[in-house]
């Protein structure tokens, strides 16, 4: 294809019409290859993709200017890392640059009641319902850290540093969020009922927040989510970060999944399992070994939830009349860029709101190998799940060049609401039920037990290996594509008091994606995501680097391989 020079302004104005296929005598429709409504360039990677890309360039800000000034903070430790925090909330810190591990454990921390007054914003984490059984989390204890009433942060560092034991939730009256070049680790212990129901522990809420950008950024294991959005958050956008852990027997000493399992094989040893109800003592009483259990427990089941619940209909309202602007309707989210390894679902499951995935690698073929290769692991391991794109009660979430491998249900759910309520409460499975869910994965490959296949998940009129998952009604949403859905009068709904009528839904076939957006070609993701995605050995910046936001002068020229403005 002959390459052209064309300025970012320029080629705003192009577009590409769709083509036609002539298979023998048999004229078909068009290949669907390109998410309509969008405007997309596909190129060779290069730093001008370091840029914030997706939902959070509407609203985070370059910090580079607070180098060398009073309102930027060096942190190396908890107590130092939590009075950057408390600063930042009266807008006196606005850059945090992580130089060191940073361990907020509730024990380790040892707040004493002054401190505890003072950092109130961080508290205990309540023990898992089971107890601990990873010693690291026995000796550090788990936090919840809120970061509220900041407007304008980013929490970076230059070399990678961790941090641990804690669960950071960016509340709603927080905005303009920058989160980079950091690991989130030890926040996971082996569940020994198999459920992932015992504990909660997440290493991010986006719990109302606006304008999030979480980039560059390493995340193991978690009890519960990794990253999730909840309580109207908006323009979030998570890129080039490395979600979970490849499978393997032999793991770090010092990890959760080392020092978790060990604990547990000492209390098989010991006889101290009821074999009637732990997993553990099944799968080796049955043949497994310690390190293929190992193996086996590098996997996150849960990985983004968007919208934590169906009664977020709405934004609440006080009685007073005061509104927060909380709804599931708001949410806004953008995966782009990122490398999954061994996630089981959620990728994303998003109620009401927008997703936009692109150019993301996920792998579940080590898990896999596991699961087929060990017997007693596979009768009783439970972590089985490879789902990806979830969108339910009008979601819509679109999915462009990405690459599943080893994932039997790159979507999950139904096209109709109403066909799929088994994990919907009344009255909101009734409610619900005429809501139409939007999902759309184009230009992208699936690799699975059942073959390869690539190309769009309304190829062969949804018939693929895409949609394994997915409960078509009619098929109506085929061919046609909208970016949100309404509820028709829900502005005079009120969350506490839900309407006895199902609701009626708009949706608006003409909204336009509000950002451009840039991929590589499809033979070129996994390469491309391997070597540059996760924390800072894949990117060489000082801080001032870290702290922008925009890596190419918007009039410069760029040489494109294909542009595209689609309708």
């Amino acid at each position: 294809m002959m390459k052209k020079v064309l300025s970012s302004l320029v080629m705003a104005s192009l577009l590409v019409t769709p083509s036609y296929i002539n298979a023998g005598s048999k004229v078909e429709a068009a290949v669907i290859n390109s998410i309509p409504n969008t405007t997309k360039v596909e190129k060779k990677y290069d730093t001008s993709f370091l840029s914030v890309p997706g939902y959070a360039s509407l609203g985070v800000n370059d910090r580079s200017s607070y180098v060398g000034t009073s309102y930027y903070r060096t942190v190396s430790n908890g107590r130092e890392f939590l009075q950057a925090i408390l600063d930042a909330s009266k807008g006196t810190v606005k850059v945090i640059e992580v130089t060191d591990t940073i361990n907020l454990g509730w024990t380790e921390l040892a707040l004493d009641s002054t401190e505890r007054s003072k950092y109130s914003f961080v508290t205990n984490y309540p023990k898992p319902s089971n107890g601990f059984t990873n010693p690291l989390l026995t000796a550090s204890g788990v936090s919840k850290l809120s970061i509220s009433n900041v407007n304008g942060l980013t929490i970076f560092s230059t070399s990678g540093k961790s941090i641990k034991h804690t669960e950071i939730k960016l509340q709603g009256s927080s905005n303009d969020i920058v989160i980079r070049n950091l690991k989130f680790d030890e926040m996971w212990q082996w569940d020994d009922s198999g459920k992932h129901k015992e504990v909660g522990w997440s290493y991010i809420k986006v719990n109302g927040a606006n304008n999030v950008w979480i980039d560059h950024c390493k995340f193991t294991i978690a009890a519960d989510g990794m990253i999730d959005m909840e309580n109207g958050s908006s323009n979030v956008t998570l890129s080039w970060n490395e979600f979970g852990l490849e499978a393997t027997e032999y793991p770090d000493e010092s990890s959760s999944i080392y020092q978790s399992i060990e604990y547990m094989e000492q209390k098989y040893a010991a006889g101290a399992l009821n074999p009637s109800t732990s997993v553990y003592y099944k799968m080796r009483n049955e043949g497994a070994t310690k390190n293929q259990i190992m193996a086996y427990a590098a996997y996150h089941s849960k990985v983004h939830l968007v919208g934590s619940g169906d009664k977020d209909y709405t934004n609440y309202v006080s009685p007073a009349g005061v509104e927060v602007k909380d709804g599931n309707q708001r949410l806004r989210l953008t995966m782009a860029y990122n490398r999954y390894t061994n996630v089981g679902q959620r990728l994303p499951m998003i109620r009401q709101g927008t997703g936009h995935v692109f150019n993301n690698f996920f792998d579940n073929s080590s898990h896999q190998t596991v699961m087929d290769s060990v017997y007693a692991i596979s009768k009783y391991g439970g972590d089985t799940l490879s789902r990806g794109v979830n969108a339910r009660n009008g979601a819509s979430i679109a999915a462009d060049t990405n690459v599943y491998n080893a994932f039997n249900e790159p979507l999950i759910g139904a096209e109709r609401q109403g066909d799929d309520t088994g994990n919907m409460s009344a009255p909101f499975n009734e409610l619900f039920k005429d809501a139409f869910n939007h999902s759309l994965i184009v230009n992208s490959k699936v690799t699975n037990s059942s073959g390869s296949y690539i190309g769009s998940s309304w190829d062969n009129n949804g018939d693929n290996l895409f949609t394994k998952g997915i409960t078509w009604y009619d098929k109506s949403t085929i061919g046609k594509w909208a970016w949100s859905s309404h509820i028709v009068g829900v502005e005079n709904m009120s969350k506490t008091k839900p309407p006895s009528t199902p609701f009626t839904f708009t949706y608006d076939y003409n909204e336009q994606l509000p950002y451009a957006y840039k991929t590589v070609p499809l033979n070129s993701v996994v390469p491309t995501v391997v070597k540059y995605a996760g924390i800072s050995k894949k990117v060489d910046f000082n801080a001032a680097d870290w702290l922008k936001t925009n890596y190419m002068d918007a009039y410069s020229t760029i040489e494109a391989e294909s542009y595209n403005k689609n309708h």
